[in-house]
């Protein structure tokens, strides 16, 4: 079973001469200090490494049908349980979850669960599959990929509802375990994603 600790170790991550770690998970590629966040809130520098501060937390966990995600005839008229933990690498303006996605305060997290926890949990609701929806599974792909895995031990399916703003070597890991994705166009331009969202398509494209 997976550990749930305070800070979870991760991998995409370098020193920098100046003593700086930098994530490199998306293409924001934040630099920090020792004891800093990323902009996405729960990314730390901790101990000279970048951990995740929201292994094995949740902000809530919900039944809904596959449709709701939306996805197009992935297992229709089946449920789908579905959960997210605090925290974006977006600033979008327009954001449904913004009280999640940009919260700063981990006691946000009030659900513990392990990602074997959460494969059992679906099976005994009924459930043919997980989603990480809520906010951007991206941030917190070391508990998503663990998840993904459990899962299909048991033969349950997984679904990312994501903006894809995604480095390729993390973004070639974690959609090697998901089973479907729903990936949100944010904008049809550089100008408005970066207006609306904070972020960019040229820094994006260049990763």
């Amino acid at each position: 079973m997976s550990q749930l600790k305070p800070y979870y170790p991760t991998k995409y991550w370098q020193k920098l001469d100046d003593g700086r770690v930098q994530c490199t998970v998306c293409p924001r590629l934040c630099t920090l200090r020792e004891g800093k966040l990323g902009a996405c809130f729960v990314r730390k520098a901790e101990h000279g490494e970048i951990v995740l501060t929201t292994y094995g937390r949740s902000s809530g966990f919900c039944i809904d049908p596959i449709e709701k995600k939306p996805l197009n005839h992935f297992y229709p008229g089946s449920s789908v349980l579905s959960f997210g933990t605090a925290g974006c690498n977006l600033g979008c303006k327009f954001c449904q979850n913004w009280s999640i996605s940009k919260s700063r305060q981990i006691d946000t997290l009030g659900q513990q669960a392990s990602p074997e926890q959460i494969a059992q949990s679906a099976l005994s609701n009924h459930c043919d599959s997980i989603a990480f929806t809520y906010n951007d599974p991206v941030i917190f792909m070391e508990y998503a990929v663990d998840t993904a895995i459990a899962c299909r031990e048991v033969n349950i399916h997984t679904v990312a509802v994501s903006a894809g703003y995604m480095n390729e070597r993390p973004r070639e890991q974690f959609f090697s375990v998901i089973d479907g994705a729903n990936i949100d166009l944010k904008a049809f331009s550089e100008r408005f994603i970066k207006r609306s969202a904070a972020a960019s398509w040229r820094q994006y494209s260049k990763h």
